[in-house]
């Protein structure tokens, strides 16, 4: 895929190689596929409009997940899915039917 997505500045960022955007207040850290974060001084809903077109779920007020990169998810068991590169991130009550069948639909 050659899309790449505008963060901030001159930084870009190929939708294929993040894996999780992590939100704490005001910051968003970017992890990549590569070990590689970015942290932004910018809020997850900001960013969460930039990765609309891709394969991306806010799973929680602060996690916006790549479905391409899970790894583990038990939906009768837990409300913590399990991605690559050893990374957990909680599942909202909310928003966990809404996952389950955005993620059937969307998974490789």
């Amino acid at each position: 895929m050659n899309t790449k997505v505008h963060l901030v500045g001159r930084k870009s960022v190929s939708p294929d190689r993040v894996i999780l955007l992590k939100a704490e207040a005001n910051y968003t850290e970017v992890f990549l596929i590569d070990g590689e974060s970015i942290v932004l001084s910018k809020t997850l809903k900001e960013l969460e409009k930039r990765f609309v077109n891709f394969s991306f779920f806010r799973t929680h007020k602060s996690y916006l997940i790549n479905l391409n990169y899970i790894e583990r998810f038990c939906p009768n068991e837990s409300q913590e899915i399990g991605l690559r590169n050893n990374l957990i991130v909680e599942l909202s009550r909310r928003r966990r039917s809404e996952f389950i069948s955005f993620y059937r639909k969307n998974r490789v």
